[in-house]
């Protein structure tokens, strides 16, 4: 815009909605140092838009759309899973013998 002016537009996502909370969740995780900031690589994804459409104006669904269209070529980096612990009971040799024979049992039931 000319003269220094900003121009201003909110974006509100429904953190309730599954697809749209996964969008705000990748938008904050943006590599910054690649996209600069979020607001550029929205302005970037839009205008990306704009160049191949014949209309100047977008619907709310067609920028929704745009933004989840380009969030899905950003590489997003997410933690490392914690590791699953795995729990080895120490039964005493009366205790296994126990469990074995529980075990022939339930079989047994099979026939």
């Amino acid at each position: 815009m000319n003269g220094g002016k900003v121009y201003r537009l909110n974006i509100r996502f429904d953190l309730i909605d599954e697809h749209e909370r996964q969008i705000a969740e990748r938008l904050l995780s943006l590599d910054r140092k690649q996209h600069g900031s979020i607001n550029k690589f929205i302005i970037a994804a839009v205008g990306k838009a704009l160049d191949g459409t014949d209309s100047d104006t977008l619907t709310a669904e067609q920028i929704r759309r745009i933004v989840r269209e380009e969030l899905q070529n950003a590489a997003i980096v997410s933690e490392r899973p914690t590791p699953a612990q795995t729990v080895v009971p120490n039964l005493t040799d009366e205790e296994q013998a126990e469990n074995e024979r529980s075990v022939l049992d339930d079989l047994e039931l099979f026939g």
